[in-house]
C-alpha cells in the first residue's frame, strides 16, 4: 500500500521521503543558490552555527545569510562600515542574542581610511545600494558602466579593524561560515586571513571583481587547503567535505 501511495504521489509531482532522509531538509529550506545547497549538505544541524560576515550591508539586500540567522539562532560577527546600512543592520539584528555588529571595514591595520561610494543612488539599479569599496577604481569603473560622471563618486572616513579583532569578537571555537562581500577586496582579505589555521568550514565570497588569473590562483590555493569549490555567477562557495567515517 505504501509503495502504491508513493507511485500515485509521484505521478502528481510529489516526492515522499523519510523524515531522516537528507532530501527532507530541502522541504524546509528550498535552495535558492549554490550556497544554500552547500550549507544543507555540510551541516547536519543548522541551529547555532557560528559565522563571520564582512560587508553585511543592511542584513537583507542580496544577503545569503538572511534566511538563516534569525530562524536558527546563529551566532557571529557582522561588519558593515557604511552608516546608513549599519543603522538598518542594527534595526534588523540589534536585539538578537549572540550577534556582534561592528561599524567598520576589515583591513590590514586598525584605524581609519576613506571608503568610496556613489553620492546618490536614486533612480539607479538596486545593486548600486551595496556599492561601496576601499578601492576608488572599483567605483570609477561602476560609474562608467552606469553612465555617471566622476563627480558622482563620494567618500567618507570609516573605521577599520583587523582579522585578529574580528576573530577575538567571535570567541573561541570553530567558525562554521565566512562570508565576504567587499567590492574588490574579497581576495586580498582571504589571503591575509591565514585560512590554513583559521579553517572555516564554508567560505562564500565574490570573485568577479578580481582579474581571472587572481581568481584561478585563489581557487588553487583553496583546493590545496582541502576545500571543494563551486562558482555561481560572480560568487564562489568553498567548503571542506566532512571527514570520512571510520
Amino acid at each position: 500500500m505504501k509503495t502504491l501511495a508513493k507511485h500515485m504521489l509521484a505521478r502528481l509531482g510529489v516526492r515522499a521521503v523519510a523524515a531522516d532522509n537528507i532530501a527532507a531538509r530541502y522541504l524546509d529550506h528550498p535552495p535558492r543558490s549554490m550556497f544554500d545547497v552547500v550549507l544543507l549538505r555540510c551541516f547536519a544541524e543548522l541551529r547555532g552555527l557560528r559565522f563571520i560576515q564582512v560587508g553585511a550591508n543592511d542584513g537583507q539586500r542580496y544577503d545569503p545569510l538572511s534566511a538563516f540567522i534569525g530562524r536558527h539562532a546563529w551566532q557571529g560577527v557582522m561588519l558593515e562600515p557604511m552608516p546608513a546600512y549599519f543603522a538598518a543592520l542594527q534595526r534588523r539584528y540589534g536585539t538578537q542574542p549572540g550577534l556582534t555588529l561592528l561599524q567598520a571595514a576589515l583591513d590590514e591595520a586598525a584605524g581609519t581610511r576613506p571608503i568610496y561610494h556613489l553620492a546618490d543612488c536614486a533612480g539607479l539599479p538596486d545593486w548600486t545600494h551595496g556599492l561601496a569599496s576601499l578601492d576608488r577604481s572599483r567605483l570609477a569603473e561602476a560609474a562608467r558602466e552606469l553612465g555617471l560622471p566622476d563627480a558622482a563618486i563620494a567618500s567618507q572616513t570609516i573605521a577599520t579593524v583587523t582579522w585578529r579583532e574580528v576573530r577575538d569578537r567571535l570567541g573561541p571555537g570553530t567558525c562554521d561560515l565566512l562570508v565576504l562581500d567587499t567590492e574588490g577586496f574579497d581576495l586580498p582579505l582571504l589571503r591575509s586571513a591565514n585560512l590554513g589555521e583559521f579553517a572555516p568550514r564554508v567560505i562564500h565570497f565574490e570573485h568577479a571583481c578580481a582579474p581571472e588569473p587572481e581568481q584561478a590562483a585563489m581557487h588553487r590555493d583553496l583546493r590545496r587547503l582541502g576545500y571543494e569549490i563551486a562558482t555561481e555567477g560572480p560568487d564562489t562557495t568553498a567548503w571542506r567535505p566532512a571527514p570520512a567515517a571510520p
